[in-house]
Formats: C-alpha cells, sequence, structure tokens
C-alpha cells in the first residue's frame, strides 16, 4: 500500500511541483520529498520525547540516518537493475549538510543533555540550509558553468504522453492487459482494494496538487504508524533495549517511504532525486523531527532533556564513518549508482549494526519493559 501511495500520488505530485516551480529534481528530493516521506521519523520521535521520554526517537533517527545513506544506496543500486548516472554537485552538497548535521547533533550529545539553546540550533541550522537550497543556483555558479535547464523537468507531466498522471477514472478503471501473466493479474486483485481505498481518500495530482501531497504524507504516516506499532511490540517480546530497537527494527520500518520513493524515482532515471531524496531526509530528521519534539518539550517542563544512551553519542560518530565511505564509493564510480555502490553500501550497514549493538548492549543493558511502573500510567489509561 505504501509503493501505491508514494507511485501514484506522491512521487507524481513531486515532478508536477518540480514543473510548476522551476525547480530542479535534486534540490526538490532535498526538501520536499525528504520532509514528505520523513514524516514517521517526525512521530517516532514525539511519541520518545513526550510519551515514552526515552531513546526511542533519537535511537530512530541515527538508525533510520544510517539506512537511508546505506540501505536507498544498497536497494536503488542492487535491485534497479540498472547503472545511475548522477550529477556531483548536488550529491556533495548533500552530503556536506549532511555532515555538518552530525557534528551539531554529536555536540549536541556529547554530555548527554540537551538545553533549549541546543534545540533551537538545531531549527536555525535548518532554516540556513534551506536558504542555501534556495540560492542553489547561483551557489553552484561559483564553482561550475551552469546549464539553466540541467536536471529541469521540461516536459509538463500532464501532458506527457509516457506514463502519464492518472486521473480517479483511470486509477478505478485500471486493468492488467489480455497478454499479462497469471502474476501480475493475482498481484493486481491482491491490491485493488488498496487502490480503491487510496483514490477515493486521495485526489490525484492531476487535480488539487497540495491537497493530493498533504494526503499522501498523512496516509504514510498512518500505515509507519501500525508498521512501527507492530515492531515495537515484536521488540518488547523478544526483550530488545530501547536504543536497539531504534537503531535496527525501527529505523528500517520508519525508513519504508524513503526506500519506496527513492526506488520509484531512481527507476524513472532521477538518480541523483532517489540519493538527495536519502541524504536530505537525514538532514531533515536530525534537524528538524529531533529539534522540533525537544523544544517544545523544553519551552514546557523548562528542564534540560537527559539521554539515557552513552553508546549513542559513540554511535553517531559512526555516521560520519558510514556517510564519507559511500561518497568515496561514488568518487571512485565517478558518480554512478550501480553495483559496487549498492554491494559496498549493504556490506558497510552490516557491519554497522554489528558494531552498534555491540557497544549498546555492553553499554546499555535498560530493556524496554511496557508492564513495569515507568509505564504503568499510561497502561491504566
Amino acid at each position: 500500500m505504501l509503493a501505491i501511495v508514494c507511485d501514484d500520488y506522491l512521487v507524481p505530485a513531486m515532478e508536477r511541483l518540480c514543473y510548476t516551480l522551476r525547480m530542479s529534481y535534486d534540490v526538490a528530493g532535498a526538501t520536499f520529498l525528504a520532509a514528505a516521506t520523513s514524516a514517521p521519523e517526525l512521530f517516532v520521535a514525539c511519541v520518545g520525547t513526550f510519551i515514552t521520554k526515552g531513546d526511542i526517537g533519537i535511537g530512530t533517527i541515527v538508525g533510520s540516518s544510517v539506512f537511508n545513506v546505506l540501505g536507498i544506496a544498497a536497494i536503488c543500486g542492487i535491485c534497479t537493475g540498472m547503472a545511475s548516472p548522477l550529477d556531483w554537485w548536488p550529491i556533495t552538497r548533500d552530503t556536506f549538510w549532511y555532515m555538518v548535521s552530525i557534528l551539531v547533533l554529536f555536540g549536541v550529545l556529547y554530555d548527554s543533555k540537551v538545553n533549549i539553546y541546543e534545540a533551537a540550533g538545531l531549527l536555525v541550522f535548518y532554516v540556513i540550509y534551506t536558504i542555501a537550497l534556495a540560492l542553489d543556483r547561483r551557489i553552484q555558479g561559483l564553482f561550475r558553468k551552469m546549464d539553466k535547464e540541467r536536471d529541469m523537468l521540461t516536459e509538463d507531466p500532464l501532458q506527457r504522453e509516457e506514463e502519464p498522471i492518472k486521473s480517479f477514472k483511470e486509477t478505478l478503471t485500471s486493468r492488467p492487459g489480455p497478454d499479462d501473466g497469471i502474476v501480475k493479474k493475482i498481484w493486481w486483485g491482491i491490491k485493488y482494494p488498496a487502490v480503491v481505498v487510496l483514490a477515493i481518500t486521495t485526489p490525484s495530482a492531476r487535480s488539487i496538487l497540495a491537497l493530493s501531497m498533504l494526503l499522501a504524507v498523512i496516509w504514510i504516516s498512518i500505515i509507519s504508524y501500525f508498521l512501527t506499532w507492530f515492531l515495537t511490540i515484536v521488540g518488547y517480546n523478544i526483550g530488545i533495549p530501547d536504543s536497539i530497537m531504534g537503531l535496527t527494527i525501527l529505523a528500517a520500518g520508519t525508513s519504508v517511504p524513503e526506500v519506496v520513493s527513492s526506488f520509484i524515482v531512481c527507476r524513472k532515471g532521477y538518480g541523483s532525486m532517489a540519493m538527495c531524496n536519502a541524504i536530505g531526509s537525514n538532514t531533515f530528521d536530525i534537524f528538524v523531527c529531533l529539534g522540533l519534539p525537544w523544544i517544545i518539550m523544553l519551552l514546557i517542563t523548562k528542564e534540560d532533556i537527559v539521554m539515557h544512551s552513552t553508546g549513542l553519542a559513540i554511535t553517531i560518530g559512526m555516521l560520519m564513518v558510514t556517510a564519507l565511505i559511500v561518497y568515496a564509493c561514488f568518487l571512485i564510480t565517478k558518480f554512478v549508482l550501480g553495483k559496487f555502490v549498492g554491494w559496498t553500501s549493504l556490506v558497510v550497514y552490516i557491519i554497522f549494526l554489528g558494531i552498534s549493538t555491540y557497544i549498546e548492549m555492553t553499554m546499555l543493558g535498560k530493556v524496554c519493559d511496557i508492564e513495569s511502573e515507568e509505564y504503568s500510567q499510561y497502561l491504566d489509561k
């Protein structure tokens, strides 16, 4: 169902937005698409800050950041079946800002406490990042000759003949062809109820663009909520600590929107948009998904937020290493997203999970026990 939301509503809406605002694919991926697909991380961060008051929010953001870079690079490089040439500028630009966000977060969590000035600083950095993206064309002109039509959508998505944006009627009446295989017909029958529900509740990107994007984000949040809830129950029954849940299971679960949307746009030939979505989502996660809940909590309680996981500071340091490895892979392949980048990212991600899990298990033994006195006030309601 999440793939249907992204493929039929979110991505077409982004294409119309790029054409209407004359925005390049990479800037759209790093801003609007990144913010839209980061809704689950924002939700989990709010839950971790306001309700459980644990490390599940920060753990999810950190784990999701690694999964976005390494996991999306692995999936797009291995599973798309094609090598996507990328523009070096947006990858370098977004990697630089991702590095900045990592350094800022490391400074914030170094003493395991967050005060209001540090939380506000995260939001200020995101405003600066957004301004830099708005002036991206001018900044690029300082480093290279600019082609004004480069990475611009020159064809109106509403008028194109290849993969046109479907209307409400076309969505409901779409059927498999007579020459399609039995597997495709069975899959169409399985997903058609979801297609009908989404068509009824979400307007086509051909009609009301803003409403289509908003409802697509809401659907992404709802689906991710149930996925997160299911994975949390599984983690509780297995006995997994909070921060390990965030770094592994919840990180992968909340990153599904980024994976699906990046895979779809990569298959459409927008490789730079896919990677800028992955890296831009990380910047949004750190600056906004952590900064916003923290500053609201600090304004309400007037007390510093205390982090209980000392291992997370070390894990955040590893974020920079993983980002540098991926960027080095792009330098080696001359910015081509293919199997070399994909398999290297997969191996590095497995190593990251192993090291992070070992650090958290040896430095923190606390398990998320929802039957303990800490959570009894919520269970009694």
